[in-house]
């Protein structure tokens, strides 16, 4: 059946941005026409997906990249086309941002224990940026090709027997391997431009030694990506007296020193809480990658890959920590966004010890992320295959947070979300703060990428670090 042409707003205002930013290219010289491309071309496909109702979730994700290029780029184009038109171009690049912003905050579903989620023109331009964010992603991650479908589904079935065989799936916790020691990491100095100057820090590295199990599908492959067979960590320590701890936790993507410390302010935690600070890289990301992009091979079609991955990064991080421990820390903290949130997550549940937790728009459920954000034609040859969400989430049950027992105290536990989460869904955050027996929980009115602009947020951070802080106060 060949479905109906849809003209709507998801067509015309993208269509209108996008012929408005090749015709000031055109009329303007060559340069000025390489300029308007990338943003004429992406808010046109975007209307254009926009005329089809099955792909109205890629249209809006692209239309909000295009918007929000488009305004990047408006800043600079009276260099080509006048001051004019360059705040035409800002105005309606904006407009078609937020407007994506808009039409993806109103399929944001109700969800118990979240608050309603705002109707502002601020609250549609911060749902623009995960939009955005989601349609530079859908050009970035590789995707499992026709072919590798069928080997995929027959690697989480084998896997879906030989945990249930095992109790793996009853017991997830028996799933994850007491790790070695870390005795002796190699140590260099390193530094990198920070908010407020150059930031020295001591970089860490010690192989893995991570391996799956002997039986374990994908063990061979996962076990030739040799860039990930070395684990990395970035450290910020104080000279004197042994000081607490904090184990920071980057997300899908990062792990390069400049990113890490970004999101984790060393102004913050270790100049004012005085905290030493312990950012391992996680596995595929930063050094370890092994695609073109940091996070490749995560979350990006290959099931097995990713229990891999997140299983590594859990045996990476236990043994960093014994190292830590090494230190006479006289407590260790834990603190994690996104990807690194769902690893914090799952981390207390098979390692003693830790002080306290905070879970930042943390991912629980591994198959509802890898289901949600695959594209329609991904997900048709992975179930004319046989492969299932439900499939994948109950293989993914060894690495998922919601079947372990948090082993940190309740009052050390604590979580932020965002109510219009378009990366983490805000029920995936509630599903934590229910396993977790309602903790301190802050939800902020924003979206995934927006958490650094709310006091409560804010708040949240601070009152989770006071306890343990030398200088607290």
């Amino acid at each position: 059946m060949v479905e109906s042409v849809h003209f709507s707003r998801s067509f015309w205002l993208p269509f209108v941005t996008g012929i408005a930013w090749f015709l000031c290219g055109e009329g303007n010289g060559f340069l000025a026409f390489a300029y308007s491309l990338t943003p004429g071309f992406l808010c046109l496909a975007a209307a254009f997906h926009g005329l089809s109702q099955s792909e109205a979730k890629r249209a809006t994700s692209l239309a909000a990249l295009g918007g929000l290029l488009g305004v990047v780029l408006g800043l600079f184009s009276p260099l080509f086309f006048g001051f004019g038109t360059g705040v035409v171009m800002v105005g309606l690049s904006a407009w078609t941002a937020i407007d994506a912003g808009s039409a993806a905050a109103e399929t944001l579903e109700p969800v118990e224990g979240v608050p309603a989620a705002d109707t502002s023109l601020g609250f549609a331009a911060q749902i623009a940026i995960d939009e955005g964010l989601l349609g530079a992603i859908s050009f970035m991650a590789p995707l499992p090709s026709k072919g590798d479908a069928a080997r995929i589904a027959r690697e989480v079935e084998a896997a879906r027997e030989l945990y249930e065989a095992r109790g793996w799936l009853e017991k997830p916790e028996e799933f994850h391997r007491a790790p070695l020691p870390l005795d002796v990491p190699t140590i260099r100095s390193s530094s990198v431009m920070a908010r407020g100057g150059r930031l020295r820090f001591e970089s860490l590295s010690f192989e893995s030694e991570y391996e799956p199990w002997d039986d374990e599908p994908g063990r061979n492959r996962w076990l030739d990506y040799e860039p990930n067979r070395t684990a990395y960590a970035h450290v910020l320590r104080h000279e004197g007296e042994p000081r607490p701890w904090i184990v920071c936790l980057h997300g899908y993507q990062m792990g390069a020193p400049i990113e890490d410390f970004g999101a984790f302010d060393p102004r913050q935690i270790h100049e004012r809480y005085g905290y030493n600070m312990l950012l391992p890289t996680l596995p595929l990301h930063g050094p370890r990658k092994i695609g073109r992009w940091s996070g490749d091979g995560f979350l990006s079609g290959d099931v097995l890959d990713s229990i891999h991955a997140e299983t590594q990064g859990l045996w990476d991080i236990r043994r960093l920590v014994s190292w830590v421990r090494g230190q006479d820390a006289p407590s260790i903290g834990i603190y994690g966004l996104s990807l690194g949130g769902f690893t914090a997550s799952n981390l207390v549940g098979i390692e003693r010890g830790f002080d306290f937790v905070l879970a930042g728009i943390p991912m629980t459920d591994f198959a509802g992320t890898f289901w949600r954000h695959l594209p329609d034609h991904a997900l048709r040859s992975f179930l004319e295959v046989g492969l299932t969400e439900q499939s994948v989430k109950d293989v993914t049950r060894v690495v998922s947070p919601i079947a372990l027992t948090p082993k940190v105290p309740r009052d050390g536990r604590a979580i932020f979300g965002a109510v219009g989460d378009r990366l983490v869904p805000a029920a995936q955050v509630q599903a934590l703060v229910e396993h977790w027996e309602e903790p301190d929980t802050r939800w902020y009115q924003g979206s995934h990428m927006t958490f650094f602009f709310d006091s409560g947020v804010r708040g949240l951070i601070e009152n989770t670090l006071e306890p343990t802080a030398p200088n607290a106060g």
